[in-house]
């Protein structure tokens, strides 16, 4: 019986996984993407590597994972080769990512629901642009962190290893290892006593 029930749910699989290369080819990475959005969980860490994303092994996905400007931005590679994803990473419900540029997540990060990684900022060819000109940079999240719900990262951060987001935060600058970082702008509010991770 279990073995009937593997078989069932890869055939699901396969079947929906084909449905939507077959469907790509008409209308793009962007069919992709919405149906990422939709789709059930355990055919999320397929259609992101069959789309050129790297995820590692292990990693737990909840629904409705949300790709903006896979295609479209003057950056945008058309596919999802700007998200890589380490090994036993979790990644909540209604996780946004923005791919002007890459998102890294290293090794068995937690990232809650609703967090957004938004790799660019850009009013257009506006004259707020005067002030505000277009800014990409890469996003990473080091080994082990954990990122609260709805928090926000913004282009160009990089959260050292073990590092604490609090929920609802807005990180605009990168903080090192051990960091827990709150508020709006975000700022470190302590920093975790260094543990022997081989020993925990």
């Amino acid at each position: 019986m279990k073995l009937f029930k593997i078989i069932l749910i890869t055939f699901y699989r396969e079947i929906y996984l084909l449905r939507i290369a077959f469907m790509s080819k008409i209308f793009g990475i962007d069919y992709v993407s919405q149906k990422l959005s939709l789709c059930p969980k355990l055919v999320i860490p397929h259609l992101l590597r069959r789309n050129g994303a790297i995820i590692g092994n292990n990693v737990n996905f909840k629904e409705n994972i949300f790709i903006d400007n896979a295609s479209g931005d003057e950056d945008a590679r058309g596919d999802f080769s700007n998200i890589n994803i380490g090994d036993k990473c979790y990644i909540g419900k209604g996780v946004f990512f923005d791919l002007p540029d890459q998102v890294v997540l290293e090794k068995e990060c937690a990232i809650s629901a609703g967090v957004k990684f938004v790799t660019h900022s850009d009013c257009g060819n506006r004259i707020m642009s005067k002030w505000y000109p277009r800014k990409k940079g890469k996003i990473v999240i080091g080994f082990g962190s954990w990122i609260g719900v709805n928090a926000i990262i913004l282009s160009g951060v990089k959260l050292g290893k073990c590092c604490v987001v609090g929920a609802g935060a807005i990180v605009t600058n990168s903080f090192p290892d051990y960091s827990v970082v709150a508020g709006a702008p975000a700022r470190v509010i302590k920093t975790l006593s260094i543990i022997d991770e081989d020993n925990s």
